[in-house]
């Protein structure tokens, strides 16, 4: 999936398979090890260019991920503004990637995309003392959230939670 910017910065993350291949879940509870995907990232801030790869995601949160965006892709001001807080961030359990709406207006979303741990530049910065990782910020038509989600629940159909 390809977030870019229209000044060109861009976050591009790709599933490249499970952590751990052979895995399968031996009971009827979720099987965390089973589930975790392998990310692979290149990045664009502005400044620097990097790319990682990463177990930074499980499979339901990579589902998660595509709902949260795809109702990015349709956001008004006002249901930005009518937003509980915590709606307008989405976390993943591993600190590696986090993602954030700052704005939506006129077609347009501004997002925060955070990088972490492992996914972080080697000169990455905390952007505002926030203290959330290096961010990038994007600033998005609408219309191209929705196909780069799309492209991502394709790209997901070969990874089920298992």
């Amino acid at each position: 999936m390809r977030l870019e910017s229209l000044n060109g910065l861009f976050v591009d993350i790709t599933v490249t398979g499970y952590q751990f291949a052979s895995g399968r879940s031996g009971s009827e509870q979720v099987d965390w090890d089973a589930n975790w995907l392998m990310i692979r990232g290149k990045v664009w801030d502005g400044t620097q260019s990097w790319e990682f790869h990463h177990p930074c995601m499980t499979t339901w949160e990579a589902r998660e991920l595509a709902t949260w965006l795809r109702g990015l892709s349709e956001a008004s001001p006002a249901t930005v503004a009518a937003a509980d807080p915590s709606e307008l961030r989405l976390w993943l359990t591993e600190p590696n990637l986090m993602f954030a709406l700052s704005e939506a207006a006129q077609g347009i979303a501004r997002l925060g995309v955070y990088f972490e741990s492992e996914s972080r530049p080697p000169h990455g910065s905390d952007d505002d003392d926030e203290g959330l990782g290096h961010r990038v910020r994007l600033t998005i038509p609408q219309a191209d959230i929705t196909a780069a989600v799309t492209d991502w629940e394709q790209e997901l159909i070969p990874f089920p939670m298992r």
